[in-house]
């Protein structure tokens, strides 16, 4: 037996070489197997990491070249008055229709962020304030599509086309820059938790440092909400519309829940922040005035990009017949709901991102695909090169600069265009009406925008509130008014507004 078995491979081993032998050689070959190794060690992370570092470079470019106009204002005012206080706002101190109002400033922890950063790097703290904010929410970002099951390309790909998608939001230095961190996060813990149901105790922790900067803190509940919901639903019925994903952790969700509802009162306003956050968002008159409550108009072709990446990704989902419980609804949910208001868009990216992360992993990606990859990055990085930037803390040059120039040697009262209220805040002057359209909702809004479309007369409304001077643009219907109201005469004039004078 040992003698045959040493036959056996005494044949074998002449044979191998002899096909070795047989072989013939490429001269490219080596050069081209060399080339295929090197791009194959090219690892999921590095690509990764390199589609953040795009992804980051776009929001900079936007930040780099955004002019300052509306809500900045008044939330940098309202974080300076507020660190020079030592205390949250009481009543309000920039208008003075609602001076006796108490204003509960649902975004004063992302105010008081904006205006520390400004004390310690100046106005670069405008283009700072997007491009780290807007850095987390990429990396975070990546880390939910890792956790879904998401790989290199595809991880690159999402945190790519989510900063085109969001970069001109964050650049406006809102509130709203830190739930597009928050949003991402909970979805990413609701993702680790479907295993390790510890990770549910950091959802209270991140409930009280969102409703602290941002009024979305609702929406972060009802996530949890969803999230509770869909693991309450018995697997039968789940396996029959093909759900994925369901949590087993009911118990320990239902307390989160709770931990998190309970965290959201833990405000310098107490659980009064959270009621006046569901006050708001159920405030009719709030949405009949303000654009970003309304519905699209599709008239921008990034708005229409806003809506067709989100839907193409849902359909591409229910082609494979597999339903993400968490994503799936709330990407359809969100979707009906940005149709009816447009503020809710940016929140329908960030899961929309998610979904896409579930969709069927494609095979590695060769040669040629890969050379098309970074012909794209380096297109990519020379376009991003080549944007003009402007310096940090300029003004956008729609606004009546020249007008309150003008204003600075002439004390009284001032009215100007609803989107002009915030600068007026900025050259201290104060506002009639401004950007925070939930504090001046009843009385003083109806009267502002019956000014504003003259369907009143609006010389015993500016009366009763001792207006002196009218910051308006030129040709518009109150301008046109005014300039033939013997009541009020032009004392300033440019491009951008004219300033009327009570005679």
């Amino acid at each position: 037996m040992q003698a045959s078995v040493r036959a056996v491979e005494t044949r074998q081993v002449p044979t191998a070489d002899a096909a070795s032998i047989c072989e013939t050689p490429d001269p490219g070959s080596s050069d081209r197997q060399q080339a295929t190794t090197r791009i194959e060690r090219v690892s999921p992370r590095v690509i990764e990491l390199v589609g953040i570092a795009a992804g980051i470079g776009i929001i900079a470019v936007v930040a780099l070249g955004y002019q300052l106009s509306n809500d900045v204002f008044w939330q940098m005012a309202s974080g300076q008055w507020m660190l020079a206080h030592h205390s949250v706002m009481g009543l309000d101190p920039f208008s003075y229709t609602e001076a006796h109002r108490r204003w509960v400033t649902d975004e004063w922890g992302s105010s008081v962020a904006l205006a520390g950063l400004s004390k310690l790097v100046g106005s670069a703290a405008y283009p700072l304030y997007a491009i780290v904010l807007g850095g987390l929410c990429l990396f975070v970002t990546a880390a939910y599509a890792r956790a879904l099951g998401a790989r290199g390309g595809r991880v690159a790909a999402i945190v790519i086309v989510l900063a085109l998608g969001i970069s001109g939001v964050l650049a406006g230095d809102r509130g709203l820059d830190f739930s597009l961190v928050w949003l991402p996060l909970e979805l990413l813990l609701l993702t680790k938790a479907r295993r390790d149901p510890r990770w549910l105790w950091c959802l209270p922790l991140l409930s009280v440092v969102w409703v602290n900067t941002h009024g979305s803190i609702l929406i972060g509940l009802i996530v949890l909400g969803v999230e509770l919901g869909w693991s309450l639903v018995p697997e039968r019925i789940v396996g029959r519309i093909g759900g994925v994903r369901q949590s087993p952790h009911t118990g320990p969700l239902a307390l989160a829940l709770i931990g998190s509802l309970a965290a959201s009162f833990i405000t310098p306003y107490g659980p009064g922040l959270l009621a006046y956050d569901i006050g708001v968002s159920m405030n009719g008159q709030i949405g009949q005035y303000i654009n970003e409550w309304n519905s699209p108009d599709f008239h921008s072709v990034m708005v229409v990009l806003a809506y067709c990446v989100p839907l193409a990704v849902m359909v591409a989902v229910a082609r494979t017949k597999r339903f993400p419980l968490l994503e799936g609804t709330l990407a359809a949910v969100f979707f009906v709901e940005a149709l009816r208001t447009q503020r809710l868009a940016i929140y329908l990216m960030v899961v929309a991102a998610g979904l896409a992360a579930t969709l069927t992993m494609r095979p590695a990606w060769g040669t040629t695909a890969r050379r098309v990859a970074v012909a794209f990055y380096a297109v990519l990085a020379i376009a991003l090169l080549a944007q003009p930037s402007v310096p940090a803390g300029s003004i956008s040059p729609t606004l009546p600069a020249q007008a309150f120039n003008y204003l600075e040697t002439h004390p009284g009262r001032v009215v100007t265009e609803y989107t002009w209220g915030d600068y007026s805040i900025a050259r201290h002057r104060a506002t009639f009406a401004d950007g925070r359209t939930d504090l001046f909702e009843g009385k003083v809004l109806t009267e502002f925008f019956a000014v504003t479309t003259q369907t009143t007369n609006p010389d015993p409304i500016l009366s009763a509130y001792h207006v002196s001077y009218i910051v308006w643009a030129p040709n518009t219907g109150l301008s046109i008014y005014l300039e033939h109201d013997p009541r009020w005469r032009v004392v300033d004039r440019s491009s951008v507004a004219l300033v009327f004078a009570r005679r």
